[in-house]
Parts: structure tokens; sequence; C-alpha cells
């Protein structure tokens, strides 16, 4: 049973209006927005987004060095592209575990075979149980310092995953890649079978969108509080809003997670200085 990093986003505000959406943020220490410590949580992170439940299992002190080195490896070498997708991925990866409840069954970070390789399709694949059934969350991450430029490629990147031909590529890459440890072993990979319809496919499909990107409300404060909440839902709400408008004429179900940061460029910086290290 693998144990995952405690929390360190928290959950400021939310809205069960369609689509759903949740911020979360880092918070702020001493009045610094907390760059260096989000990028050491992504860090704690960095094997159980990048490595195959197989290596995630056999993780331990005695080559924990030798796995890191293989996870960073699956990430980036250092003097990379600005852009950082990947950091994306793995905030994506973490939240729908601690804040959604969701079982991961594919991270597209386990794919990369060397760096700075682009894996197309959806960043993350999960399960999320409801019951004896579940629903099987297709997600989509950008880590942009423009949220509305972060939704539009989100919704462009949706549209192309849903096209037929699309679909049944994913299907069949996801299919190869269900582990053992699965919730709904079985069901899920009947789901994903070339004998399944989509149309079944689609039916259990949830998609989560998350967009991490540098808010305003958050540069504009140095602590929590009740006006920064007030602020950072108003914020959101306006995300939600032109997500909608974007997605408008798209049937799928979505979940929207905003991670609203201070300076995205920080962040970086603060993980790259630890990937070093392993790299």
């Amino acid at each position: 049973m693998l144990k995952y990093p405690e929390k360190f986003l928290e959950i400021r505000t939310d809205c069960i209006n369609l689509p759903p959406f949740s911020a979360l943020c880092a918070g702020y220490d001493s009045n610094h927005w907390r760059a260096k410590p989000f990028a050491d949580h992504l860090f704690n992170w960095l094997p159980f987004a990048a490595l195959s439940q197989e290596n995630q299992l056999a993780f331990g002190g005695s080559n924990f060095v030798e796995m890191l080195q293989l996870a960073a490896a699956h990430i980036y070498n250092t003097k990379k592209t600005a852009s950082r997708g990947e950091i994306g991925e793995l905030i994506f990866h973490l939240a729908c575990i601690l804040h959604f409840g969701t079982s991961p069954v594919l991270c597209k970070l386990v794919l990369k075979t060397s760096s700075n390789d682009t894996v197309k399709g959806f960043d993350g694949v999960h399960i999320l149980p409801k019951g004896d059934d579940f629903e099987i969350w297709l997600g989509e991450s950008k880590f942009y310092s423009n949220p509305l430029r972060g939704i539009q490629d989100a919704v462009k990147s949706v549209k192309e995953h849903l096209l037929p031909a699309f679909l049944d590529m994913e299907k069949a890459m996801i299919l190869g890649h269900v582990a053992e440890g699965v919730p709904n072993k079985e069901a899920v990979k009947k789901a994903f079978k070339p004998q399944t319809s989509k149309d079944e496919l689609l039916k259990r499909a949830v998609f989560p969108i998350l967009i991490a990107y540098n808010s305003d409300t958050v540069a504009s404060h140095k602590v929590l509080s009740a006006k920064y909440t007030a602020e950072l839902k108003a914020e959101a709400e306006k995300l939600r809003d032109y997500f909608a408008d974007k997605a408008a004429g798209l049937t799928a179900r979505f979940v929207l997670m905003f991670v609203p940061m201070n300076n995205k460029k920080a962040v970086i910086e603060s993980f790259d200085k630890k990937l070093e290290a392993f790299l």
C-alpha cells in the first residue's frame, strides 16, 4: 500500500454550480507566498507521478537516489523550456488523489522515455469509486502564466482528444497500463478494450481540468483573510464562466481545478534547484 505525502495545498474556495470548481492555494508565510514550500511538495510527489507502480512499490531507503534519478529523467534536464508543462501534470496528479479521492491509473510522465519528450493524450487517467461503480477521470493540466490562455488550450486539447480516431488510440495505450492495484481493475480494463464502445467509456468519463496560473488576487495579498477568500472566489468564478463559454457545445462532464500562484517562475526555479541534484 502506497503512502502518499500529506496535503500541502488547501481548497480556499469552491462552487458546485456546473461546471464545479475548486481553488487550491499554497498560502503565505511571513508575508510571502509559499513558492519554495510548494516546489518542495511537488518534488516529494515526483516518484508517485513519474514512476511506474512497480517502481513506486520498490522505492525505499536502499535505492531512493536511484529511483529519484529515474523519476527526474522522466521530467526534463536542466536548461529546459519555459512552459514546464510537467509541473502542471504533477500538480494535477496530486490534486486528484489528495483532494478528490481518486486512484491513479496512469500519469503520462511515466511514458516519457527521455528528457523533454512530449507525450500526447490526456495528462492523467484516474478512477473515482462511486459505491459499486466508478467514474473514469481523463484529465488535462495547464501550467501557464495567463489563465485565459490555459483555459483556451485545455478546451482545444479536450476537443482533439474526443475525436474518434484519437480516442481509439488512447484507449489502446491506456489498456496496457492498468496496473494490479487499480480498483475495479477488470471493469476498468473492459472500458478501454477495443470491443467496448467509446460511448460506454464516455458515459463514465469525467474531464478534470487543472489550470495553475499567476493570480492577481494571490499577488495582491500577504496573508490569508476573509477578503482574500472573497476575492479569490470572484476570480475563480470569472474563470469558470470563461471556461463554460469556451467549452459551449461540449456535452462532457467537467471538474475545474484552479491553482492560483503569485509567481510561476519562482516555483520553477525552486523546483529546478532540487531536481538538478538527481540529473
